[in-house]
């Protein structure tokens, strides 16, 4: 009887297209892509945007035609001919949003108060290809969870524009990755069992639930539905990869029992981790939010560092002019020199006919050019020559520039994910491709 019940309820699944990857699917997911070199995004965000102005400038000028970056970014000048920097672009239907809640629109392009809001770009891409590494994407934020609406603390939204929690916890990261401790893996198959009992509960009764309620809620079912047959899918996946082994790594330079107490510590932990993720093919699309724009102990790092206030407050204040901008081009540095050593050790890391950056696009970027306003987002690209990016350009574009969406847009294409529409894109951003 409970072979019965089973069997239909999988056949329900598949025909009702609520499972993009079907079992058969699953079950060979690492069998034909070992000789596949992987193409790879690592999504960054800082909130309230970064210094503007004087010596701590972020952007770069143009020193007969090359970029040089100021004191603030001075750790990616080695790196300048595969850097392309872009002025201008923003999500249009995000520029009159509230101040503090454009975090929660940049990897999607929706405005936050939207009642259909579009997946994030690297949700899109795990979509297409995440059937191939034992974890989709890894959604990371220093501050971890959700935040609120219009506070995000996340950069991911799944495919119905509902927020991904994102995860800070570092020996958590590690150990679902790498840890392959008996005890802890019997842990994780009893918890995986206790969920599919669960969500078995809820799919059984489901007919009989949806018979008795009415249009709305009914289609308030069908959504509740779809996001319990996505924990189905990952339920699934999970079993099916605990049958491979976790790959062996070295923890030689790993804290992870670093705190916010210590920001330097934990961030470079968590690019270290990222860097191992990647190397192992253990994913290949991260989101990871540096900075919120919420008041958290993360938004009090700059006092740590002696800049004399809040992350939001040297934001505010950077506006006024060069003088008052140093204190926030200091804590810009402080988190540029974290990338740049990360990017560098992608970059000197071989892989295929190249390196792991020829393979991987780095996106860095704010979603306010200033604090509290969300236009001319600040952007950054780096690697993925591999992909077919070109670079060494700084895009400083008009009033007439296009959306962001035609950015991300090319970068899917990048990845191989043959999208034709990106939330509000026009067509791609031909400039960044070689």
């Amino acid at each position: 009887m409970d072979e019965r019940i089973q069997i239909h309820r999988r056949t329900f699944l598949r025909g009702t297209g609520g499972v993009a990857l079907s079992l058969p699917l699953l079950e060979c997911m690492a069998n034909d892509v070992e000789s596949e070199t992987p193409k790879r995004l690592l999504a960054l965000y800082v909130g309230h945007g970064f210094a503007l102005h004087g010596d701590w400038r972020w952007y770069p000028t143009l020193v007969e035609g090359q970029m040089h970056f100021g004191k603030s970014m001075e750790s990616f000048n080695p790196l300048a001919n595969r850097i392309t920097v872009v002025q201008g672009l923003e999500h249009p239907q995000c520029v009159s949003a509230g101040g503090h809640s454009t975090a929660d629109s940049f990897l999607t392009g929706s405005n936050p108060a939207a009642a259909v809001k579009s997946p994030s770009l690297d949700q899109i891409a795990a979509e297409k290809h995440g059937h191939k590494t034992r974890y989709p994407s890894l959604v990371l934020g220093n501050e971890g969870g959700l935040g609120g609406e219009g506070r995000s603390n996340t950069l991911s939204y799944n495919q119905f524009g509902r927020a991904i929690p994102a995860t800070n916890d570092l020996r958590g990261l590690y150990d679902a990755m790498f840890n392959s401790d008996p005890a802890l893996q019997k842990a994780q198959h009893r918890r995986l069992s206790r969920n599919q009992r669960r969500v078995d509960s809820v799919l059984n009764s489901y007919r009989e639930i949806k018979r008795q309620l009415g249009r709305d809620d009914s289609q308030k079912l069908e959504h509740y539905m779809h996001a319990l047959r996505d924990v189905e899918k990952d339920i699934e996946r999970l079993e099916l990869w605990m049958e491979k082994p976790k790959p062996v790594v070295a923890t030689d330079g790993l804290s992870l029992d670093a705190t916010v107490q210590d920001p330097a510590t934990f961030i470079r932990t968590m690019y270290s981790l990222i860097y191992l993720a990647f190397k192992t093919d253990s994913t290949r699309y991260v989101s990871y939010m540096l900075q919120s724009m919420n008041s958290s102990t993360w938004d009090n790092v700059p006092i740590q560092l002696g800049l004399g206030g809040t992350h939001h407050v040297l934001a505010h204040n950077a506006a006024a002019g060069a003088a008052q901008a140093v204190p926030l081009g200091k804590y810009d540095k402080f988190q540029g020199d974290l990338l740049a050593e990360f990017i560098t050790k992608l970059a000197d890391t071989p892989e295929a006919e190249g390196t792991m950056l020829d393979n991987t696009v780095v996106l860095y970027g704010s979603s306010n050019s200033q604090t509290h306003v969300n236009s001319n987002y600040p952007m950054m690209l780096v690697g993925g020559e591999q992909l077919g990016l070109k670079h060494g350009a700084f895009h400083q574009l008009s009033d007439n520039a296009p959306p962001l969406s035609n950015l991300y847009l090319t970068l899917l294409n990048a990845l191989d994910v043959p999208a034709t529409q990106f939330s509000d894109s026009s067509s791609t951003f031909s400039q960044i491709m070689a």
